[in-house]
């Protein structure tokens, strides 16, 4: 229990004195930084700074929370009601071009050791207003690290809960559908990746993502339902820290390339057309020679 109270007041800590450490000005998202777009990518790993993103627009506003029975539209601030589901939406992307991928750009483009942390309150008193935290940070992106915040405003009083493992990743990769372990929950946060959870995540919207998880609110008094974390507020991360992954080659994770088509492909490509072609005339002109030998030879065996 302590242990958890410490994880709590370190995310509030963080919410609260990041925003104050970029400037001074009070932002649900920080820090203050460059910004950029989808024509005009960045040119080192940064992530969630795109403000033109056509699936999520402005990509610093990148949590995001729905009635999870009423669907629609995800949304940075909303009213919640005691024993409902809430989805929460957490994006990422890295916004490197994706040109800085390969090795002969040094892999520029590729962030490593990736982190996902989020927090959520363990109750609100009616009318009370709180927060959804997340960060995405990476040691060698820049900034390292970027953070959001939805805002919950409490119908009645009532505590939240996190719904067992529905926390899942979601991508174009070997990791869409993995459950996400529950040391997103901690003040370091878990590893995000593409093929694995290693913490790689290459440059371009096709490597980018999002998480997804419930929180399942409570009215005060009233029994906790079996399927969720019975304590209420983030649920209990283990003690021992996630194991490091071992860094990961990006030659072992090569985007699909559009195949060559430079000259000698073109010609090749005409070559073989043509040997196509002339195979199928040169069918045709055996089968009808064939065929009116046949028939010869059947006239003269009547006669």
């Amino acid at each position: 229990m302590k242990k958890q109270i410490l994880i709590r007041l370190s995310m509030m800590l963080a919410a609260v004195l990041l925003p104050l450490a970029s400037g001074g000005v009070a932002y649900a998202w920080g820090p203050e930084r460059p910004t950029y777009t989808m024509e005009s990518p960045a040119d080192h790993v940064t992530f969630n700074s795109i403000t033109n993103n056509s699936a999520i627009g402005d990509e610093r506003e990148f949590v995001r929370i729905v009635d999870k029975a009423a669907g629609g539209k995800y949304v940075t601030e909303m009213e919640i009601e005691a024993n409902k589901d809430y989805e929460v939406y957490i994006y990422y992307h890295n916004n490197a071009s994706r040109t800085l991928n390969d090795k002969a750009h040094n892999y520029k483009g590729v962030a490593y050791n990736t982190k996902l942390a989020t927090d959520f309150p363990s109750k609100l008193a009616a009318g009370e207003r709180g927060q959804v935290y997340a960060s995405i940070s990476s040691p060698t992106a820049t900034p390292e690290k970027v953070w959001d915040e939805a805002f919950i405003t409490a119908k009645e009083d009532m505590t939240l809960h996190y719904v067992t493992g529905s926390a899942k990743i979601h991508n174009s990769w070997d990791t869409n559908g993995t459950i996400v372990p529950t040391y997103m929950f901690s003040p370091e946060g878990t590893y995000l990746g593409m093929n694995e959870l290693n913490g790689m995540i290459f440059g371009c919207g096709e490597f980018s993502g999002h998480i997804i998880y419930t929180i399942r609110t409570v009215a005060v008094n009233t029994p906790t339902p079996p399927d969720v974390d019975p304590d209420p507020g983030i649920p209990e991360v283990p003690d021992t820290p996630e194991p490091e992954p071992e860094k990961p080659n990006p030659d072992d994770v090569v985007p699909d390339e559009i195949p060559s088509t430079g000259p000698a492909e073109v010609v090749l490509a005409i070559i073989l057309v043509i040997l196509v072609v002339c195979g199928g005339v040169y069918w045709a002109a055996t089968h009808r020679m064939v065929t009116k030998v046949t028939k010869n030879a059947k006239g003269r065996k009547k006669k």
